[in-house]
């Protein structure tokens, strides 16, 4: 599995004669796909940063369905609720395709943060990221007409995929009809509906295998003012 400076670029935001203890305190994890990162109402004890593939967020509602948070990609943090005193994390992870993590104990990890205030602006700036991303996903889903959600989350993840890269190669995000009605909180009947008829009128469609928008405007225009 292929290994960058993912580590080495987080370690690098902390004061230089901390570096070694922050580094020293991680250690990795190779993940097979569909193997389990933790699972949701473990202890939040650790925190998460993901070297190589695609990790999935998710709960499991009562009936059986899936809802998708979000995606988590090289260079991303998760668990962070560990920083702020959560003690059980409210969701599950799980490792899309083959993935390297590396992990920290919260308890190696706050007097690291406590002893750089650089650091620790720098992390909760990560947190803020994260939280705008949230917001906006809100929005995407706040739609009445699924049609709207459907092209909402298309745009905001198949329109941003480009800028996602992994040692100089692109992550595939993660975009089947089970991913979106997951990501909206629908049906995948009704999203395979919908992801037809995109198809049909030439809106999205396949490039390498990959699919991809291919008429914004026309995608833009199933929603009104997002």
């Amino acid at each position: 599995m292929v290994k960058c400076d993912v580590l080495e670029e987080f370690a690098s935001h902390v004061k230089k004669d901390l570096r070694g203890k922050l580094k020293d305190n991680f250690t990795s994890q190779s993940l097979d796909r569909g193997q389990f990162v933790f699972f949701e109402g473990d202890e939040a004890a650790s925190l998460y940063l993901i070297e190589s593939g695609v990790i999935e967020a998710n709960v499991v509602h009562g009936d059986g369905k899936v809802y998708i948070f979000h995606f988590i990609f090289p260079g991303d943090i998760f668990g962070e609720g560990t920083m702020y005193g959560q003690e059980y994390f409210p969701f599950s992870t799980v490792a899309r395709k083959e993935a390297l993590i590396w992990k920290i104990p919260r308890d190696d990890l706050l007097p690291i943060v406590e002893a750089d205030p650089a650091f620790n602006v720098y992390l909760f700036q990560q947190l803020g990221r994260k939280l705008d991303s949230s917001y906006a996903k809100a929005r995407c889903i706040a739609g009445e007409r699924v049609e709207k959600r459907v092209a909402c989350i298309l745009l905001k993840t198949l329109d941003q995929q480009q800028g996602i890269y992994n040692c100089g190669e692109q992550v595939d995000t993660p975009v089947t009809n089970r991913d979106i009605s997951g990501l909206i909180g629908s049906t995948e009947e009704t999203v395979s509906r919908v992801m037809s008829r995109l198809k049909k009128e030439g809106i999205i469609g396949l490039q390498d295998k990959q699919l991809v928008v291919l008429n914004r405007e026309a995608l833009m225009g199933y929603f009104d003012s997002m």
